[in-house]
């Protein structure tokens, strides 16, 4: 039979994009259970700067960003939202994370704790990131119970977002 040959100037067939796509659901999921709870900001906050990151590359005008990379409009669309968003989100948590200042702890006495068989959510008699519910949280039982004093070193990140750079159980006397 005969076929027609393939029109100039369309998209081309690519792997690459729907690789980013699976590994940037894949960072994403990997720096929200680490270092997205380390970091001290709002969870709607986290969402919001995720949700723009996610659809700014979709004000660029198509012909001069999707088109010249070879997409298709839905393949640069869910590439923006699948592949661009979460990566540099993550990308930006973990610089903000490693490029951290000095830091400076403090003590805080553990009033409850609440959770189930893999996460524990920490209250503290003092009030101490309350409204910071990731950073409470901790996903193994460290054998942290009330009435125990829980130290916590944060520091200044990079971007200006603090971050818990420790979490440590305090021994009495200590």
């Amino acid at each position: 039979m005969h076929q027609q040959k393939p029109v100039k100037g369309g998209v081309r067939e690519q792997s690459w994009p729907s690789t980013l796509m699976g590994l940037g659901l894949f960072v994403a999921v990997v720096s929200f259970f680490t270092v997205a709870s380390w970091t001290l900001i709002r969870p709607s906050t986290l969402l919001r700067v995720l949700l723009v990151l996610c659809f700014i590359g979709n004000l660029m005008p198509y012909a001069r960003s999707g088109f010249r990379l070879g997409m298709e409009r839905l393949e640069w669309f869910l590439f923006n939202l699948l592949a661009a968003g979460p990566l540099l989100t993550s990308l930006l948590l973990w610089l903000n994370f490693l490029g951290h200042g000095p830091a400076t702890y403090s003590d805080h006495r553990v009033d409850h704790v609440e959770g189930g068989r893999t996460r524990y959510v920490y209250f503290f008699v003092d009030g101490h990131l309350d409204e910071l519910v990731l950073a409470r949280s901790r996903y193994r039982d460290r054998h942290d119970q009330v009435g125990h004093t829980i130290r916590i070193s944060q520091a200044d990140g990079l971007l200006g977002v603090p971050v818990i750079v420790r979490w440590e159980a305090v021994l009495s006397g200590q």
